[in-house]
């Protein structure tokens, strides 16, 4: 037997029968009432004339009162003797047969939360009322603790949002959308880490930068050097030695005095390994062995060299399909892909283009001493523009306008043919107007965060004008309702 259980006789034992019946209804019933004593809620049991049959200590607790009010006695006689300000839920439940919650006033100064619940018959009669009683006052100090919660959190979240507001800012990032918001969260967590980073993403897209912000924010930025390595530009003859290293006169044309690779360049720092699709299957293996050993041994050498490096890898391509290809090696893809990083192309982040915009023509305007400007047209084919180069194609092509345009204002006949093109045949853009003598004021007396608030609050505004409806205009801006309907909160802006 386990647990003092009891095993049910067989046969026709039927004392043997009655015994094992009566002892397993005394065992529930020392289970039920072991539950009923220690409820930290108040519990009252009442028979079907309203009289108490059973009450538990913290029934007493929460309403002051003692037993004698309750067990023998009927409860509506409580009213009557002023003893509760109302009639008792119980009495409710038990008349109208229903699961009744209220609060009852004691006359001992304290508010409860009653529920009633009748226990039926199989012919829908009453027999029992279960009343569970709950402090009030606890509930309400409860609530008030969830409540001051939520406002810290939401607090710490707000100091966050701006703490890493003036960090993308210190670190030149311009991000405005939710999809590269999330990249760049992402980043900022994993930063101190020191697992293995891939950043995936499309030419232009700017994961030399999430490179460079796991480095900044991480631990080894005090500790060593961020080296970056176009794994696609190095001559094939040359890359062993440049990875590695290579003792003095180990082939004819090295240094006299021997020089260090990669690896020991960056040891205690970061090794950033962008374009590593293009890296030759021979060094993959090297590569690999170099994670596995954590140390290198240069070229014409015999000792190796420990190294403390964290690697940051990129690529255009899909390296998956390379490893099925055996294009790449895959114990290596996997030992660069702990933590991969995607960042969306451009044409997917619709919010962050006229960001990035107005940072750029702020920062040429500036570095060639000028003072241009986007007209509206301009403005609406550069936001419809799908941007197959993305962010360095925008960069290139804000810093030619800037240098080539003579007029002051940017007009369309300014841009290359392919892009008035590609905005002919796309759907029509919200931002039909924004006046030059709004923005000069702006740029007068307001931050660039300040400005681009202002202006993306117009932009939203003139999308109403036209198309008056939230959705509508998540479509035509390309964003998402759900960011539509946080940024028209965020400005005030009333929806539909």
């Amino acid at each position: 037997m386990k647990g003092g259980d009891f095993i049910k006789p067989s046969g026709k034992n039927q004392e043997g029968k009655a015994a094992w019946e009566l002892e397993t209804i005394r065992k529930r019933y020392i289970e039920i009432d072991t539950a009923l004593e220690n409820s930290f809620d108040g519990v009252m049991i009442t028979n079907c004339k309203g009289i108490g049959i059973r009450v538990n200590p913290s029934l007493l607790r929460l309403t002051g009162l003692e037993e004698k009010h309750f067990v023998g006695k009927k409860i509506d006689h409580l009213t009557e003797k002023g003893i509760f300000a109302y009639e008792p839920i119980t009495i409710r439940a038990l008349r109208e047969k229903r699961i009744i919650t209220g609060v009852q006033e004691i006359i001992t100064g304290k508010a409860v939360t009653v529920t009633g619940v009748p226990v039926m018959d199989d012919h829908k009669m009453v027999i029992r009322v279960i009343t569970n009683v709950r402090d009030l006052v606890e509930l309400n100090r409860l609530k008030e603790d969830m409540r001051k919660s939520q406002e810290l959190l939401m607090r710490y979240q707000s100091e966050l949002a701006a703490l890493r507001f003036e960090l993308m800012k210190s670190q030149h990032i311009i991000a405005q959308s939710e999809e590269m918001m999330g990249v760049l969260e992402t980043a900022f967590h994993v930063a101190s880490s020191d697992a293995n980073v891939l950043i995936l993403g499309e030419s232009g897209v700017g994961k030399d930068i999430i490179a460079r912000l796991l480095h900044n924010n991480s631990s080894r930025q005090g500790n060593g050097g961020f080296i970056k390595v176009n794994c696609g530009a190095i001559p094939r003859e040359l890359m062993e030695s440049e990875f590695f290293g290579y003792e003095r006169g180990a082939f004819t044309g090295a240094r006299r005095e021997g020089k260090r690779g990669f690896f020991e360049l960056a040891d205690g720092g970061t090794l950033f390994l962008d374009e590593i699709a293009d890296l030759p299957m021979d060094l993959q293996v090297k590569l690999l062995r170099v994670l596995e050993d954590r140390e290198v041994v240069r070229l014409g050498g015999e000792k190796p060299v420990k190294v403390d490096v964290r690697i940051i890898a990129a690529t255009n391509k899909d390296l998956e399909v390379m490893v099925a290809e055996r294009k790449f090696r895959g114990d290596l893809f996997y030992r660069l892909n702990v933590i991969p990083i995607t960042v969306p192309p451009l044409r997917e982040r619709k919010e962050d283009i006229s960001a990035l915009l107005a940072h750029f023509l702020a920062k040429f305007n500036q570095k060639y001493n000028v003072y241009k400007s986007f007209s509206p047209e301009v403005l609406q084919i550069l936001l419809c523009y799908n941007w197959p180069g993305n962010v360095r194609e925008l960069i290139n092509l804000v810093e030619r306008i800037v240098i080539t345009t003579r007029d002051g204002i940017i007009k369309p006949e300014h841009l290359p043919q392919s892009m008035i093109t590609f905005s002919k045949d796309s759907p029509p853009s919200a931002i039909l107007f924004l006046e030059q003598d709004f923005l000069r004021e702006q740029l007068r007396s307001k931050s660039m965060r300040q400005i681009l608030d202002k202006v993306e609050r117009k932009i939203l505004l003139l999308a109403f004008q036209e198309y008056k409806s939230s959705r509508k205009v998540g479509e035509v801006l390309g964003i998402s309702h759900s960011t539509v309907i946080n940024k028209l909160r965020k400005y005030g802006i009333r929806y539909s």
